[in-house]
């Protein structure tokens, strides 16, 4: 793929702050916080990536990933328009995850 998209946080893309409070609620924060480790390698979970359903998985994927693994992906969540939230449940915004 030689285009690269530039990942722009779920806070900062136009119509989805109604979205991001539905995926939102739809995690269970409860768990997500007390995860000892992420989806991706033994480190704690910094962020929730809501993936949205595709052609060809009809529910939405929940991702919990590690501070490291989030910026390696970022780009890739965007084009999978995903929802990302830090752990905490606020909006990620891009001066927080800069290298």
């Amino acid at each position: 793929m030689s285009e690269q998209t530039e990942a722009v946080p779920a806070s900062r893309q136009p119509g989805l702050g109604q979205m991001q409070a539905d995926v939102g609620r739809r995690i269970d924060w409860r768990a997500a916080r007390r995860a000892q480790r992420a989806c991706c390698c033994t480190a704690r979970p910094a962020v929730i990536a809501v993936i949205p359903p595709s052609e060809d998985r009809p529910h939405q994927t929940d991702l919990l990933l590690c501070g490291h693994h989030y910026r390696a992906s970022s780009r890739a969540l965007a084009a999978a328009k995903a929802t990302v939230l830090n752990i905490d449940g606020s909006p990620v915004t891009d001066s927080a995850w800069r290298y």
